[in-house]
């Protein structure tokens, strides 16, 4: 779980790093689309399956794995849903966190669209 989460910050950074570095301003505001919603889902993960299991020690300085930014938003998307659906597929999660990584993964296929536009 916690290498997922790592990946979502990953690509809330590999969005905001595009989003700062275009000209083109319909990108720019594509860049902005495709960044929405990942801290909610971080915070969701962290707080449902972190925080409750009383493992709050993970949350350190060096979340951000810089090994995990790719500027490459789609195949950064494809990615993370593979993770998700692996996480799923050995039934790693409860089915309240099935739910939410069902919820993410939806989201992600969204953003997998949008980003190939």
């Amino acid at each position: 779980m916690y290498e997922l989460l790592q990946h979502l910050i990953a690509l809330k950074y590999s969005c905001k790093i595009n989003h700062w570095s275009t000209d083109d301003y319909s990108r720019h505001l594509l860049f902005d689309v495709l960044s929405e919603h990942i801290d909610d889902w971080v915070d969701k993960i962290s707080e449902r399956y972190f925080m409750a299991h009383d493992e709050k020690n993970v949350f350190k300085a060096n979340i951000l794995n810089p090994r995990f930014i790719d500027l490459d938003i789609s195949r950064k998307c494809i990615q993370i849903i593979e993770i998700i659906e692996k996480m799923i597929a050995n039934e790693e999660v409860n089915q309240g966190m099935q739910s939410l990584l069902t919820d993410i993964e939806s989201g992600l296929l969204n953003k997998l669209a949008l980003s190939r536009l």
